[in-house]
């Protein structure tokens, strides 16, 4: 599987999530890993930003991934869809059904 890269225009939801007056001014870690496969590096994205989610501060949900000399062709990790509750989904960007809120488990890929 070589998914395409996601384009979506950020639902109106979603900025605001993001410069809404209780968000707090701080800074973004970026962490270049690099990994010769894509869907390698997106199952590894997904590990990577599950186990990281207890931790406060860190979106998985943003997660995305790119080709190292392109990195403003990025892959969406998790869906990109903005929730009521001003979160995304919580599931793989390409599941099928309906999207879920992050506190419920999404389902796990084969593999």
């Amino acid at each position: 599987m070589n998914p395409e890269p996601v384009f979506a225009a950020l639902p109106l939801a979603a900025v605001e999530a993001m410069t809404g007056e209780d968000r707090v001014p701080g800074f973004v870690v970026h962490l270049p890993v690099a990994i010769a496969d894509l869907d390698e590096a997106l199952r590894f994205a997904y590990t990577l930003a599950r186990s990281l989610a207890m931790i406060a501060g860190v979106e998985p949900a943003g997660t995305t991934v790119s080709a190292e000399d392109a990195q403003h062709l990025r892959h969406w990790v998790f869906c990109d869809r903005i929730m009521p509750d001003r979160r995304r989904c919580a599931h793989r960007a390409d599941h099928d059904g309906p999207c879920s809120a992050p506190n419920e488990r999404a389902p796990s890929r084969p593999g």
